[in-house]
């Protein structure tokens, strides 16, 4: 069911095609290897964690909210300083068995909440990742990224 959830949801299928490693787990979209700066100014790679909102078992709806959990070390800047404009809280919690979480992200767009799933991760993706670029000019939110023929240089 839940690769038929993302196929059959337009914003989840777009993130999967774009490239972004994701996976549905007990009600949550799961989204593995967001590249980060670390208090040590090295960097990491999360997961973000947010509630699915559903409409049918098969059907989602737009995000409940604005906010998002995170699994890793504290987010920082490229300087190391934490990321206090979006952290709400940095408490380990268990969401589900298998969902341990160690922040709460709450970055609200103009609008008041975000369209959809698409917009939400691309945004908290790209705030956590700029930092992470800024070290790393190579780190990517997109790992399995499709690369087309045009794209490639074979020489």
């Amino acid at each position: 069911m839940p690769h038929k959830l993302i196929n059959l949801n337009p914003d989840l299928n777009r993130l999967k095609e774009e490239g972004y490693d994701i996976e549905v787990k007990g009600g949550h979209l799961v989204v593995r290897q967001i590249p980060y700066a670390t208090p040590s100014k090295n960097v990491g790679f999360g997961t973000l964690v947010c509630v699915l909102n559903y409409v049918t078992p098969t059907k989602i709806s737009t995000p409940p909210d604005h906010t998002i959990f995170f699994c890793g070390e504290t987010p920082c800047n490229s300087n190391g300083q934490p990321l206090v404009a979006i952290i709400n809280n940095s408490n380990r919690q268990q969401l589900t068995s298998e969902l341990l979480v160690t922040h709460y992200f709450s970055s609200k767009p103009l609008s008041g909440n975000y369209p959809n799933y698409y917009e939400k991760i691309r945004t908290y993706a790209e705030i956590l990742s700029i930092n992470a670029k800024a070290i790393d000019d190579t780190v990517t939110t997109k790992p399995f990224k499709k690369i087309s023929n045009e794209n490639r240089s074979d020489e």
